[in-house]
């Protein structure tokens, strides 16, 4: 095995192109197609777009008054309305862009120290597209000091596009009432389960607040319910050095169990596969960096997916913390949403440790190939279970790690200001003792 001990670019697998057969269309669309759009309507709210579109540059492309727009005309374009209410709340959308760009217009910002509800942009790395984000600030909080953040990740809405989105962050708050810190409430592209640019999208709405506002980034909270549960599940393992402590409630995990797949209905073996790029329970190790915290309705057909995570927990000598609300549906009873937030907070007493003496990473694939000081550069083999567990020692500053399908990693001593690391420390790897010489620009991963 290769180590290394400086940076090194990660490596990325690559798939070779796969044909595609002939695939009946799917009759259901999401989102559905709306109603009727009354001509008067439309005229009204395109007019009111094409006059924004004169506006000075700056102004109409700034994200905090251009989300406001681009919900507006994609639901013009999608035919993305479902009640003739929703065309006031398309006029409201543009009444906050308008107010916006006035203030913009004055050189003031009033929204961005706004409380309680807000609705903010950013401007995607994907596709330069602005994306929608909310987030609760409670009234009495301060912000002149670090606060926690807690990611709130919504379940499915076949018809919450932009437009509803942003009216529901504009008006509701969300399953728990905090108090102590901020919640951000992501869009992810609406219903894709948090996958793909959805995950890409929660990550950059993360810095985005992070930029804006003064976040205690060792106490952020990663949760969500239903599919915001399955993205909770999705991105705690995939992003393990980010959270303080992930909840999911419901949702799902994984990709043939969930759908019910008998082993005979299975798809073709590359299809199979790529299920090794989302199931959750082939990167479990990577949720023990961390508290976990489960939830499911007593009666709730989607309990199955703590179930098969605890599964996966006690696979590896783990138990997971899961709360069961009794008699309970698709939905959270009273006192577990209590004890749920109380588990939360307890991990904040601690934090995230930046620096932890022991790490997990578990993989099938380069796409996720950090965790806190171990970076995974290379795979004896792709798309196969690959992991390492690593310790030091703080007195001493030994390290200590044992690998599995790995065929070359980057370790960055956790502490190398303690314990003489700097000058040098001993390394186990797999039974193989090694000296690690001084390192002169040795420094700990940020």
């Amino acid at each position: 095995m290769k180590i290394t001990f400086f940076c090194l670019l990660s490596l990325f697998p690559v798939l070779p192109f796969l044909g595609a057969e002939d695939i009946p269309l799917i009759p259901r669309r999401i989102p559905p197609q709306g109603i009727e759009i009354p001509e008067e309507v439309r005229n009204r709210l395109q007019v009111r777009l094409s006059k924004a579109a004169e506006s000075p540059e700056r102004i109409r492309n700034h994200p905090d008054v251009a989300v406001f727009r681009k919900a507006v005309r994609f639901a013009l374009v999608n035919g993305e309305f479902y009640d003739k209410k929703h065309f006031a709340l398309a006029d409201k959308l543009l009444d906050e862009a308008d107010r916006r760009a006035a203030s913009l217009t004055e050189g003031e910002t009033p929204w961005t120290s706004a409380k309680p509800l807000v609705v903010r942009g950013f401007r995607s790395k994907i596709d330069d597209s602005v994306q929608p984000y909310g987030i609760e600030i409670p009234e009495k909080l301060k912000l002149n000091r670090p606060v926690p953040l807690y990611v709130w990740l919504h379940g499915r809405g076949d018809k919450t596009t932009d437009l509803h989105f942003i009216g529901q962050r504009m008006s509701r708050s969300g399953n728990f009432a905090i108090d102590d810190g901020i919640v951000l409430h992501p869009f992810g592209r609406q219903c894709i389960g948090y996958k793909s640019a959805g995950e890409t999208d929660v990550m950059e709405a993360i810095e985005a607040v992070r930029k804006e506002y003064r976040i205690d980034k060792q106490r952020i909270a990663l949760m969500g319910f239903s599919m915001g549960g399955a993205g909770a599940w999705h991105l705690g393992a995939r992003y393990a050095d980010k959270w303080a402590v992930v909840h999911a409630g419901a949702g799902f995990a994984e990709t043939a169990r969930y759908n019910r797949l008998a082993k005979e209905n299975y798809p073709p073996w590359y299809e199979q596969r790529l299920w090794g790029l989302h199931d959750v329970p082939d990167y479990a190790r990577n949720l023990f960096n961390f508290p976990v915290i489960a939830y499911s309705g007593e009666v709730d057909k989607q309990k199955q997916a703590a179930d098969i995570m605890a599964e996966a927990f006690a696979s590896h000598d783990r138990e997971l913390t899961h709360l069961i609300g009794p008699k309970m549906g698709h939905k959270y009873d009273d006192a577990s949403k209590k004890e749920v937030l109380a588990l939360v907070r307890k991990a904040f007493e601690f934090g995230r440790e930046p620096n932890p003496q022991a790490v997990h990473i578990q993989t099938k694939t380069l796409r996720h190939n950090r965790i806190q000081w171990i970076y995974l550069t290379g795979l004896l083999e792709h798309w196969k279970d690959a992991r390492v567990d690593a310790s030091y020692e703080s007195e001493a500053g030994a390290v200590e790690a044992t690998t599995k399908n790995i065929s070359s990693l980057l370790l960055m001593h956790p502490n190398p200001s303690c314990c003489g690391a700097r000058g040098g420390f001993s390394l186990e790897i797999d039974g193989t003792d090694i000296q690690v010489p001084p390192q002169p620009l040795f420094r700990a991963a940020p």
